[in-house]
């Protein structure tokens, strides 16, 4: 295999991998990996037969500069016609056929639209590259990004209403992000969500400390810190951890829920300093 064949082929997965997610492009990879073995030989070829040409003529190469830089468009024109018979399902993840109503994988009800009518405008029909959220020529949003912020809604949704089961003692989330999720780990709770940037998910970790401080947390402990506060709840201690949100992703914080207590207890006092002794106190004089 020549060298341009091997760029040629990358050229394609790339188009094809910047056009489609990952569920998409494992469905279709045989199909895409034999249009891939096809125009890589066709082209290195048309290459070789070109160069040999210049090189007896003293031609310019014309057309083959085209057709490579056209690669990654005919991939994503290419992946857009076979994902007309495609939905993913909403559950899993997992791609199928349009025929079906419910995921082979999971069960679940599969969405009406193909992933590509998920990119045909609805306001102007342009069938745009799959990946897109706002139609290229219009601009407005295509149906598969609404449907994606109607599920994204629909979760954070639920797990909210999950936080009133699990984190009862903690004031609800309401600083904003998306994609929430509540995980238990051995006794903790992890609380995450995802923001457009690192500045905008600091501003929420503040304000949800804020919020804390006015539901009657505290700093407590031998060494108090505004990153770790307590309250005492029943009896028992709360205890939110945001000292380490930041440790994974930036734009994805975490913040730990548990019953742990503050170094020293949650009650606390520094001891009284020591009075200073002299010969006379020792022995009474």
């Amino acid at each position: 295999m020549g060298f341009l064949e091997r760029a040629i082929r990358r050229g394609i997965s790339q188009g094809i991998g910047n056009a489609i997610g990952s569920a998409v492009q494992q469905a279709i990879e045989p199909a895409a990996s034999q249009l891939a073995n096809k125009a890589a030989q066709h082209l290195d070829q048309a290459a070789q037969s070109a160069t040999q040409s210049a090189a007896q003529t003293a031609a310019p190469v014309g057309g083959l500069q085209g057709a490579f830089a056209n690669l990654e468009r005919a991939a994503q024109e290419y992946t857009t016609q076979m994902s007309k018979n495609m939905k993913i399902c909403s559950s899993c993840g997992e791609a199928t056929t349009a025929d079906k109503t419910f995921c082979p994988s999971c069960g679940a009800q599969l969405p009406e639209q193909t992933v590509a009518q998920g990119a045909l405008c609805p306001s102007c029909g342009k069938q745009n590259t799959l990946g897109a959220k706002f139609c290229e020529d219009c601009g407005t949003k295509l149906p598969a990004t609404v449907q994606n912020e109607q599920m994204q809604q629909a979760n954070d949704a639920a797990v909210l209403a999950a936080w009133n089961e699990k984190l009862s003692a903690y004031p609800q989330w309401i600083c904003g992000g998306t994609d929430y999720c509540i995980d238990d780990m051995d006794g903790y709770c992890i609380f995450c969500a995802t923001f457009d940037s690192y500045a905008s998910a600091q501003q929420a970790i503040s304000q949800y400390r804020s919020l804390l401080l006015q539901s009657g947390f505290t700093q407590a402990g031998k060494y108090p810190s505004a990153e770790h506060l307590y309250k005492k709840e029943n009896g028992i201690c709360c205890h939110v951890d945001t000292e380490h949100c930041f440790e994974g992703d930036p734009n994805r914080p975490s913040i730990c829920f548990s019953n742990d207590e503050p170094t020293g207890g949650f009650e606390y006092k520094e001891p009284e300093p020591k009075k200073p002794t002299s010969f006379r106190d020792l022995f009474g004089f």
